[in-house]
């Protein structure tokens, strides 16, 4: 198996620009209400992860000005905690488990550092899942 069996290309992946500006980034996020996405710079390379937690505590320094600061600021000035991790198309399945393990979705980049798509935590546990039911291992020992 190959970490492209697990990819959620790009083009389904909701993800914020590098160039855009804090408010642009809520909008993007709200609808979805997804905790973090992508950062890609103009010609689509992974610049970083963007969570709800970073815009909050941004914007929490604000004050009652948090609306005027969220349109005027650009995006790449606020602090981010971490970025997140981030695996290429030859990413083993086993270095793929592993960091999955750590956080809900991984960014893929190809060869240049461009983004091509998300690999989501579930698609690998359910992968997990069916490995351990194939060893005769029951994946719910609680039955």
């Amino acid at each position: 198996m190959e970490l492209a069996a697990f990819l959620t290309p790009k083009r389904e992946v909701v993800w914020v620009s590098a160039s855009g500006s804090v408010e642009q980034a809520l909008e993007r996020m709200k609808p979805n209400g997804f905790a973090a996405v992508p950062i890609l710079d103009d010609e689509g390379g992974y610049v970083g992860t963007l969570s709800t937690s970073d815009l909050m505590w941004f914007l929490l320094d604000a004050g009652s000005a948090w609306q005027e600061l969220a349109r005027a600021t650009a995006l790449l000035t606020v602090p981010r905690r971490r970025d997140g991790l981030v695996v290429c198309l030859d990413t083993s399945v086993a270095a793929l488990i592993d960091a999955a393990v750590q956080q809900s979705f991984l960014s893929v980049v190809d060869a240049r550092g461009v983004f091509i798509g998300i690999v989501r935590r579930r698609p690998v546990i359910e992968y997990c899942v069916r490995l351990a039911q194939l060893d005769g291992v029951n994946p719910n020992p609680r039955k």
